[in-house]
């Protein structure tokens, strides 16, 4: 596999099939997302760089097939390059790509997810949590279970199985990379060992709702996309973690009537309660790792003290970071190793990924570490809604600077933490 293979004409090819099939169907035909800053221009269009490429990759010979997302970065120096080098104009822009409007967030900010347990049920439910994949079978995006990784502490998730709603949970720590649970037998053949596993305190209905049964009130309110249920009732295959919308949540709570005062809201609604459910959510990822019998002991020790930004992890940030880059404080004995994508989310191999990682003065770690701020790929500071001007300002935290573009090896870490981080 290599870029070089994709000539012009294959990405002509690939630009004529995402104009046929619309920009939805070509993006999850191949398994990408949109763009956030890359885009190919051409005839007056806008085209997601990266999965154009991708796609292009299979138009270009006999015996190759289309790129998936991982299998390469997108970026400045893989995906732009290339278009240019074949006389494309790339448009590199922060703001053309927009997240999608999330329609599942409450009043009161938190969150409203359904989940399609399955043979899973008495597992997750009893066990206090959910599990997933990381990718489909094939190694492509499955937004299902993209979703794990956007729960936060204090959402809502219905529980269904066996066509009725039948528990109600409060997320409390947000989701870690753990193995596949052993309770699972062979319910879990067809999945990966690893995948995201979330914390959720379920409380069981004491009367299970079934949709089916109020679909006239329900199916005006389904998702157009990604819906857990059909508007004939029943479960969608396929689905597993979706978000509602609040329309359909508000809907549900009614229908649940007196059944919606049995759900203990407390898990996660305080900011200290979730610090603790975090860190409670790192130390069973740390004590998995001791667990292990396919590493080393030297192994381990490196992976745990990544976690608290030392040994060898620090040793590989300092060889590309070597300040706070909104301070400007450069003694490292005053700075943290913050992972951008977190540790409790990290592969083996990312919790010691320098590229994973800034160098930060405590108070900004803070910031960054809670998803008050991020960056854009060029260095340009996010800030969100949740974060307090006051502070930030006591704080001499400028937020009209650039801080300085970004490696791109950089760039996949920092994709993440906007979206999965990032507090919106």
């Amino acid at each position: 596999m290599a870029l070089s293979d994709i000539d012009r004409r294959a990405v002509l090819s690939a630009v004529e099939e995402f104009d046929r099939l619309g920009r939805p169907a070509f993006l999850r035909s191949y398994g990408f997302g949109q763009s956030r800053t890359y885009f190919l221009l051409h005839d007056g269009k806008h085209y997601d760089s990266k999965a154009i490429i991708g796609a292009a990759h299979g138009y270009s010979g006999a015996g190759r097939s289309a790129l998936t997302s991982i299998e390469f970065t997108g970026g400045e120096a893989t995906v732009a390059k290339t278009l240019r080098e074949l006389g494309f104009d790339v448009q590199a822009s922060e703001v053309l790509w927009t997240p999608p409007k999330t329609s599942n967030i409450s009043r009161d900010g938190y969150a409203y997810w359904w989940v399609n347990n399955k043979q899973t049920f008495a597992h997750e439910i009893g066990g206090n949590y959910l599990w997933s994949p990381r990718t489909r079978s094939d190694g492509g995006r499955n937004e299902f279970y993209e979703n794990m990784k956007r729960v936060r502490p204090g959402d809502v998730v219905f529980a269904f199985a066996g066509g009725a709603i039948k528990a109600v949970g409060i997320c409390s720590a947000p989701a870690i990379l753990a193995p596949k649970p052993g309770e699972f037998g062979s319910a879990g053949d067809a999945w990966g060992d690893e995948g995201w596993r979330l914390s959720v305190d379920f409380t069981r209905l004491s009367s299970p709702l079934r949709p089916k049964d109020h679909m006239g009130l329900l199916s005006p309110t389904l998702p157009a996309k990604y819906s857990p249920i059909r508007h004939s009732g029943d479960g969608n295959q396929g689905a597993y973690l979706a978000a509602v919308p609040t329309e359909m949540a508000e809907a549900i709570i009614d229908l649940l009537g007196s059944r919606w005062e049995e759900i203990s809201h407390a898990s996660g609604s305080d900011t200290v309660d979730q610090d603790e459910a975090i860190q409670a959510a790192e130390d069973k990822v740390e004590a998995e790792l001791r667990n292990r019998t396919d590493l080393d002991e030297t192994e381990k020790v490196q992976l745990v003290r990544s976690r608290r930004g030392q040994g060898i992890y620090r040793q590989n940030l300092e060889n590309f970071e070597n300040a706070c880059r909104i301070t400007g404080v450069a003694n490292r004995r005053h700075l943290r190793a913050s992972h951008i994508k977190p540790w409790r989310s990290s592969t083996n191999f990312e919790k010691l990924d320098g590229n994973n990682g800034l160098l930060l003065s405590p108070h900004v770690d803070h910031l960054f570490d809670q998803g008050f701020i991020s960056f854009t790929d060029c260095g340009q500071l996010l800030v969100s809604p949740d974060a307090d001007a006051d502070t930030l300002q006591a704080w001499g935290i400028a937020l009209d600077r650039c801080y300085g573009s970004f490696r791109d090896e950089q760039l996949p870490y920092l994709a993440f933490h906007r979206e999965f981080v990032l507090k919106n």
